[in-house]
């Protein structure tokens, strides 16, 4: 049966006219926090202005990359079986004692257009890395990093271990109050702890300047016509590029095609995705510096509170305290220091 709540003490023992009269900051802040609309992350801009931009470049290098596999693989199918499975003009050819057109010699025309194909792929792979690097939450990234960071996001996946936005904080607010109460020389922490949001934008610019770029500056492949000039008719005595094309004739049509897109690859990840790790790595290892920093501290006033007696100062002078500690004991004891 349910128990009964006692009417005799129905509120806890506080003093008057504290429930109901909270600070209208406090509940507009609050407010703010239930609608998602506290936070921002500074980047988000500049990632969704680079994503674009990696969108944009995958789906030209998709049309490419169909193009070129399908001739590719096309070119195959013609060297395969010793020769049979030729185009009627590389028979013909042969047939007049023409060079150039076996089997043998379509094997080369279908490894020029493959090798810029197989370009291609390698450099959509780089972009698609990228990209996952500073859109996919779920892992420990760029895109988890910011969002932490900013306090757009409150708590890592279950296995990642990060401070969020508000342990950021408190960190920065309990070093440099504990460093004013030490008289320490002043050090602005926040530039250390959320450095990638003051600086990001800085790395993802010079990615947008490299990503602008155009990776296909050399040409595209369908305006050259290769699956039509490899299958032509043969004309007796034709000459230049009247012939049929074979790879002396093809390899300098398509090979220029893969220069920008090796170029455009380049910087991607060992430049680009490297600077957004320095980025994380940076921040992180100012947390950890800040946090031991903040632990030696407290422990340090936790000696200068069993150094007051000496009786509780002996174990430091006779027992555990190194010769270095002693000496400071011992300046301090006799007055020589504060």
């Amino acid at each position: 049966m349910p128990i009964d709540w006692s009417t005799e003490h129905p509120n806890p023992n506080f003093p008057e006219n504290t429930f109901g009269s909270e600070a209208t900051h406090v509940k507009n802040i609050y407010g703010f926090l239930l609608t998602d609309l506290a936070y921002m992350n500074p980047l988000a801009d500049d990632i969704a202005t680079m994503v674009a931009r990696i969108d944009a470049v995958q789906a030209l290098l998709a049309t490419e990359m169909s193009a070129s596999l399908a001739d590719a693989n096309t070119f195959a199918g013609y060297a395969a079986g010793g020769g049979a499975n030729l185009p009627q003009g590389w028979i013909d050819a042969t047939n007049d004692q023409v060079t150039g057109y076996t089997s043998a010699d379509m094997s080369p025309v279908s490894s020029t257009v493959m090798s810029y194909y197989n370009n291609l792929v390698a450099l959509a792979a780089d972009l698609t890395t990228l990209k996952n690097y500073v859109t996919v939450i779920d892992l420990d990234n760029f895109k988890l990093h910011m969002e932490l960071t900013s306090g757009v996001d409150m708590a890592p996946p279950p296995g990642i271990i990060k401070p969020n936005n508000p342990a950021l904080m408190a960190v920065v607010m309990s070093l440099t109050e504990l460093e004013n109460r030490f008289g320490i020389t002043f050090t602005n922490h926040f530039l250390g702890i959320f450095g990638t949001l003051f600086t990001g934008d800085v790395t993802i610019a010079a990615a947008q300047t490299d990503l602008d770029t155009d990776p296909l500056s050399a040409g595209t492949y369908s305006p050259l016509g290769i699956a039509a000039g490899v299958t032509k008719p043969y004309v007796a005595g034709a000459t230049g590029e009247d012939v049929i094309w074979n790879n002396p004739i093809v390899a300098p049509k398509v090979d220029p095609l893969s220069v920008p897109v090796n170029a455009y690859k380049v910087p991607i990840i060992p430049t680009h995705q490297a600077a957004l790790i320095t980025h994380i790595e940076d921040d992180m290892a100012y947390y950890d510096e800040c946090v031991h920093k903040i632990d030696q501290i407290v422990l340090a006033y936790g000696i200068s509170s069993h150094i007051q007696d000496p009786y509780y100062a002996y174990p430091y002078v006779g027992v555990f305290g190194t010769p270095d500690l002693n000496t400071i004991i011992q300046q301090y004891i006799d007055g020589e220091i504060d």
